[in-house]
């Protein structure tokens, strides 16, 4: 069992990890320097990301056009927000993690291994499904663009 306090020292770890990047890059190149770098690392992910982010995007609706329910593209955009947010927090550690996401094979990778690992439960049965396997009871009913009149209501209503 996951001692409860685990997620408070890995952030603990993220932080102490960042600054001492900080304090190294900051040696080398100086304090005005790491600012301007963290800034650029920044503005560029982001750059990368609105670019990457639409033509995933436009990947997606096409997967859903055909009738495909894209998983994996789903994981892959999880995994792009997660590289924006990165991006975006100060840090030359947590850029370049954003950056490797950033990486479209790497992504892949990335997205499989999550879904091969069954990070990512699907509502379709099994493990983390509806109770009782794949099927779901419940009524259908189609309702079209005309206004219900009262005759359909008394029809509806005898139905029953």
């Amino acid at each position: 069992m996951r001692n409860p306090l685990f997620p408070l020292f890995v952030f603990l770890g993220l932080v102490l990890l960042e600054i001492f990047g900080f304090a190294w890059v900051g040696d080398a190149v100086g304090a005005l320097m790491t600012v301007v770098l963290v800034i650029v690392t920044a503005a560029a992910g982001l750059m990368l990301f609105r670019l990457q982010g639409f033509y995933h995007w436009r990947r997606l609706q096409q997967s859903l056009a055909r009738g495909e329910v894209p998983a994996r593209g789903l994981v892959e955009g999880w995994l792009l927000m997660s590289a924006a947010v990165l991006l975006l927090l100060p840090g030359f550690f947590t850029d370049a993690a954003g950056f490797v996401l950033l990486i479209p094979p790497l992504r892949r990778w990335a997205a499989a291994g999550i879904l091969r690992r069954g990070m990512v439960r699907t509502r379709t049965g099994g493990p983390g499904g509806p109770p009782g396997g794949g099927t779901i009871e419940g009524e259908f009913r189609h309702h079209d663009d005309r206004p219900e009149t009262p005759d359909d209501r008394l029809d509806h209503d005898d139905r029953r």
